[in-house]
């Protein structure tokens, strides 16, 4: 296959425009937003299907994920339905394996589930006291190797011209969990914290030199490297995307030990964090004051509702909301959901709305979604 160009180029630019806007919380006008797969009839439009996130597809996820070509093509393939979309969209490449790249190369088997996202088997954690043992990886141990050959192939089959977005490092909680077990690491903070702190000061070490080599491969190349798997664009330099799931399950003063030292040394190695997490961490939020260059959360509105995270940090940073996959707490329709929010925080400085279903559960009875009606109540078109 000869390499490809993109046709995106001035989508790009117009993007890039309003969300250096936001990101510097200067879109006083509307929030900024993009549109995905919205679920079920769709009027106006066509519906689209995630690539990184989806299981539907022509594809196994598998086969997919382990083919480049085939993981380009699908990729290709949303971009275009995004594109057809109006939004604050800039097209981009994420050569991601999902949550398995770092806990790989630490030695976690890989489970590669035919249908759905590979996931690893924890190592025997039963004693903390072999993290002791533990020896540093490196940025081609495990999958992260196959990672960084994705990516190289997407560059060399667009010719450099599509931006590359960070593959999913998850955070420093989140991999240290996925390594030891969630049971095992949450009882090691207790039992053996030295040992906890050692994993995660390697983990950290490791996200840092990864982000770090797949950065110098895409700028090598030429291309654009953004270093967020999750939308929206963020310029280079801004800060490191992280999923920090696993603060739901922790008190405030065990994330200000266990978390914020870690999420501060990624902050200062690329000039802020954006940070992912699903679950209700409305506790966390002094927490996440302390941490250096919080350039953004990432989340599910009927899992945490925006009502205290706006109260505590609108204004001061990027909120994105996306549906969320709350089973009691249901938003009945697209437009529904787009109304609360902007209700909940009309200023909309630093606000972005995911307008998509990827790692949500809609409503029972959700109706067709008019992108008519979208438009309006996001202030364009």
């Amino acid at each position: 296959m000869g390499a490809m160009r993109n046709p995106f180029l001035r989508r790009a630019e117009e993007g890039r425009e309003f969300l250096h806007r936001l990101w510097h919380l200067e879109n006083r006008d509307r929030p900024g937003f993009i549109i995905g797969d919205v679920g079920g009839p769709v009027i106006g439009g066509e519906a689209v299907k995630s690539a990184l996130f989806s299981t539907e597809g022509t594809d196994t996820v598998r086969d997919r994920l382990r083919d480049p070509a085939k993981f380009l093509s699908a990729q290709l393939e949303e971009i275009r339905g995004q594109a057809a979309m109006l939004g604050d969209f800039v097209p981009a490449l994420c050569p991601t394996l999902g949550v398995i790249g770092i806990p790989s190369a630490f030695g976690c088997e890989v489970v590669w589930w035919e249908k759905d996202f590979p996931a690893v088997r924890p190592l025997p954690a039963e004693d903390p006291a072999f993290i002791r043992n533990l020896t540093p990886p490196g940025v081609r141990d495990g999958e992260l190797g196959r990672i960084l050959d994705h990516t190289k192939y997407f560059l060399e089959q667009t010719a450099s011209t599509f931006p590359i977005r960070l593959a999913d490092t998850q955070g420093p909680l989140d991999s240290a969990a996925l390594i030891m077990g969630h049971n095992n690491f949450f009882l090691a903070m207790q039992t053996h914290p030295e040992e906890v702190h050692r994993l995660l000061e390697m983990v950290t070490d490791l996200i840092i030199a990864f982000a770090g080599a797949q950065r110098e491969l895409v700028r090598t190349s030429g291309a654009e490297f953004i270093p967020s798997m999750f939308q929206p664009w963020i310029p280079d330099g801004y800060g490191l995307s992280v999923a920090n799931d696993e603060c739901v399950m922790i008190s405030a003063e065990m994330h200000d030990e266990f978390s914020v030292p870690y999420l501060n040394r990624i902050s200062e190695a690329f000039g802020g964090v954006y940070i992912h997490s699903c679950g209700n961490w409305t506790h966390q939020l002094q927490s996440l004051k302390k941490v250096i260059n919080l350039r953004g959360v990432e989340f599910g509105a009927s899992e945490t509702p925006i009502g205290p995270v706006a109260e505590v940090l609108g204004g001061k940073t990027v909120m994105a909301c996306r549906i969320g996959l709350n089973r009691e707490n249901r938003f009945p329709s697209m437009p529904e959901f787009i109304a609360r929010i902007r209700k909940s925080y009309p200023p909309n400085r630093g606000l972005f709305i995911h307008v998509d279903i990827t790692n949500g559960i809609p409503g029972d009875q959700w109706p067709a979604t008019d992108f008519d009606e979208i438009y309006r109540l996001l202030g364009v078109g």
